[in-house]
């Protein structure tokens, strides 16, 4: 896992759209699926269930969001200690 899967995989569930969130990443469609398949494959869980529609968290999706918030939060953190 990495921040970059973190940012994808909270904006992708935030927006409950692929595409949306693409938009909101500034980058493709494809690039935003293909860092959630990839990190879907490393936690060996599907993260969401895709439709015409847009996408739907799966139970690992919900238990795995206030962790990747956590994540995101602390890189933040993190890249504000460099004016120390």
């Amino acid at each position: 896992m990495n921040q970059k899967q973190m940012q994808y995989f909270v904006t992708v569930y935030e927006t409950q759209n692929i595409q949306v969130a693409a938009d909101q990443l500034f980058v493709t469609r494809q690039g935003v699926s293909s860092v959630i398949r990839i990190l879907e494959t490393e936690r060996g869980q599907a993260l969401i269930t895709r439709s015409s529609k847009g996408v739907t968290p799966r139970d690992y999706a919900v238990a795995l969001l206030p962790h990747a918030r956590q994540i995101l939060e602390a890189c933040t953190a993190i890249s504000g200690l460099h004016a120390l």
